[in-house]
């Protein structure tokens, strides 16, 4: 889960702003508490096929504590301030929730109940294919797998 998520370091002067941490700890910290949160094997299991294809932009935005919105003057209204939804943290929770919704989607129809399953699965096969005596068959076949699912 850390590595499919790992690719918010183009955020990373935003997210210290943010949060005062990097991506590498932000990241880590949505894995923490999205684990912390799952129930396994119910219906709140955020980190099951299901679970990553369900979340949104608000439950992903929580567990990173940063904020969808940027706030700006009001137009015509001297001294209001209007916040709406946009900004360097909302593009990251969208890339972030897109992953997940994703990979779920992926996951569940494939018949994975989640994404350790199929690391497994994939594993294993290339396990048997290391056997066969041929010079990296083992890393071609995980790959193939990760590729076609």
């Amino acid at each position: 889960m850390l590595s499919l998520l790992n690719f918010a370091s183009g955020y990373r002067v935003q997210l210290h702003t943010e949060t005062g941490y990097g991506a590498w700890d932000n990241i880590r910290l949505l894995i923490f508490s999205l684990f912390l949160t799952s129930f396994i094997g119910g219906e709140g299991d955020l980190l099951s096929a299901h679970g990553m294809q369900s979340i949104d932009e608000q439950k992903v935005a929580e567990f990173m504590r940063v904020s969808l919105h940027v706030e700006r003057p009001h137009e015509s209204i001297p001294g209001v301030t209007v916040g709406e939804l946009g900004g360097p943290m909302h593009d990251l929770v969208k890339l972030i929730t897109g992953t997940l919704n994703d990979t779920g989607s992926v996951l569940v129809k494939s018949g994975y109940p989640d994404l350790g399953s199929f690391v497994i699965e994939a594993l294993q096969e290339g396990e048997k294919a290391k056997s066969e005596d041929k010079v990296g068959a083992d890393v071609d076949v995980v790959l193939e797998r990760v590729r076609l699912c």
